[in-house]
């Protein structure tokens, strides 16, 4: 709002103040509920000068409490009693607004505004009228001679105003920019319970500015989160994930049980080769028993499609698990779809999802395990071919049998190399969807907590309002800070505005509250 706007509304303000009627009184004994607007009048250099509060109440008998040096009344001309911190009236007027100066020059906010002119730090007194290269920096950290609630509910707007005449390139980061009466208007946000260390800079010629303002709030926004409806499907993934890491412990007991099988069976076969002396006398039956054992891998090859298909199911799962994970926790880090392909090169870019990683290398060494148990199998069933038309001519070769279950044996080798690889990845998988469901058991609960405390960043602690004068006022509605500094013009000029307009109390008091 533009400072006109401010002089007519106050202007209007103050007009019906003085024709307002009776209403039902309070009781005597009892703080009366009120609202409190505090004006802090800052020097310069941010040091309080002077604090003022005009208190706002509905009419009838009022009773108020503060340390005051000086007491006004700004709405009829009825006598305001003040014994000690009591201040007392019985009024007829529907709204009574009084001014009080107070005895403590404390603000919840320490201000601090330094100002340099081509790099050489000067007061702002000096500064009017000056050319060059200008640096303002304003600091805001907390006084802890004040209540701390304060400083963690409220929420201070700053405002500058440069003549755009007498400022050019203008550089403000974090500020909003805008036109306001030939002035380039800047407007900082300071959030509750946060401090500000604000830097702007512009080329000026015969400097002036117009007080620099700080508006203290506690802010109210009509914001919703469904933080139920988040955390009650963040608990379906944390499920979901337990379901999967009890899934990959009954994977790996179950290659677990083919490996032991796998032992036994090489174990025979050697047992076979350590036999081949007796192969002549038990020909027929060796003849018999490679043809069960062919039949046998050639339905074992046979399951090799589906048991493939199963691992990259699996595989396919565990990469959906994650990119959903990633999709709801993460979303602003901006990570594409992950896939086999492309999922090694993304997250190594990423130190913190290095778990996320060997969760999916293990998926991918699962497949590729799984890929060589089959190519084992199927080469297995090969061999156990050979072996058959080789105990069909036993009798007449012996060399070549032999020949051919070393091959076997061999072949028996490298599904056993295989099943260990596959043992290993899926051991890999299960450490890491154990750290997986470690990571996310309390996801639902770290989730809404974080919700809470980004909320509080936003509107502070949520802490109920209280009094700024005194503890005794325990009936506040509102409580707003206006501070202001003063205007940074030459001295001359504001002499001779004072010395020409003779200024009435009502234009005193509206200049002094920089209306």
């Amino acid at each position: 709002m533009c400072l006109f706007k401010h002089k007519i509304t106050f202007f209007v303000l103050l007009t019906i103040l003085l024709v307002g009627s009776a209403v039902p009184a309070y009781a005597a004994d009892t703080p009366t509920r009120k609202e409190e607007v505090v004006y802090g009048i800052l020097n310069l250099q941010g040091d309080v000068e002077n604090v003022y509060v005009v208190n706002i109440f509905n009419g009838g008998k009022i009773t108020d409490y503060g340390n005051y040096t000086e007491i006004r009344n700004l709405t009829t001309s009825e006598k305001l009693n003040q014994n000690g911190d009591l201040i007392t009236i019985d009024t007829a007027a529907d709204k009574l607004y009084y001014q009080g100066t107070l005895e403590s020059k404390e603000l919840p906010w320490k201000i601090a505004i330094q100002y340099k002119l081509d790099g050489k730090e000067i007061s702002g007194a000096k500064l009017a009228g000056q050319s060059g290269a200008l640096q303002i920096a304003i600091s805001v950290t907390p006084n802890a001679k004040v209540n701390r609630s304060f400083y963690d509910n409220y929420a201070l707007q700053i405002s500058l105003q440069l003549d755009s005449k007498r400022s050019e390139n203008i550089k403000a980061d974090d500020a909003s920019l805008a036109e306001a009466g030939g002035n380039k208007q800047l407007t900082y946000t300071v959030l509750p319970g946060k401090g500000a260390d604000i830097s702007l800079t512009a080329d000026v010629q015969d400097f002036k500015m117009e007080p620099i303002t700080l508006n203290g709030i506690q802010l109210v926004f009509g914001m919703s989160v469904d933080d139920e409806d988040l955390t009650g499907q963040l608990s379906q993934l944390a499920a979901a994930i337990r379901e999967l890491d009890d899934g990959a412990g009954e994977l790996l007991d179950g290659a677990d049980l083919l490996a032991d099988g796998m032992d036994q069976y090489l174990e025979g076969l050697k047992a076979y080769t350590d036999g081949l002396a007796e192969l002549e006398a038990g020909a027929s039956g060796l003849d018999a028993g490679t043809s069960n054992l062919s039949n046998g891998l050639a339905d074992l090859s046979g399951q090799n499609k589906t048991l493939l298909s199963g691992a990259q199911a699996l595989q396919q799962a565990a990469f959906d698990a994650v990119n959903a994970q990633l999709a709801a926790m993460n979303s602003e880090l901006g990570l594409p779809v992950l896939t086999p392909q492309n999922y090694s090169n993304v997250l190594s870019d990423f130190p913190d999802l290095a778990d996320v990683k060997a969760q999916l290398d293990g998926a991918v060494q699962f497949t590729a395990g799984l890929k060589s148990y089959t190519d084992g199998v199927a080469q297995l069933n090969t061999g156990a071919v050979d072996l058959v038309q080789g105990s069909s001519r036993l009798k007449s070769s012996a060399t070549t049998i032999a020949a051919t279950a070393n091959d076997l044996y061999r072949g028996g080798e490298e599904l056993q190399f295989a099943l260990l690889a596959l043992r290993d990845g899926l051991d890999s998988y299960q450490v890491g969807t154990k750290t997986l469901r470690a990571q996310t058991a309390n996801m639902d609960k770290e989730m809404d907590e974080k919700i809470n405390e980004m909320i509080e960043s936003i509107l502070g602690k949520g802490d109920p309002v209280i009094s700024f004068i005194s503890d005794k006022n325990t009936n506040i509605s509102a409580v707003q800070f206006v501070l202001k500094t003063q205007t940074i013009e030459r001295q001359e000029t504001v002499t001779q505005v004072e010395e020409k307009a003779g200024l009435s109390f009502w234009q005193k008091l509206m200049r002094l509250f920089g209306f």
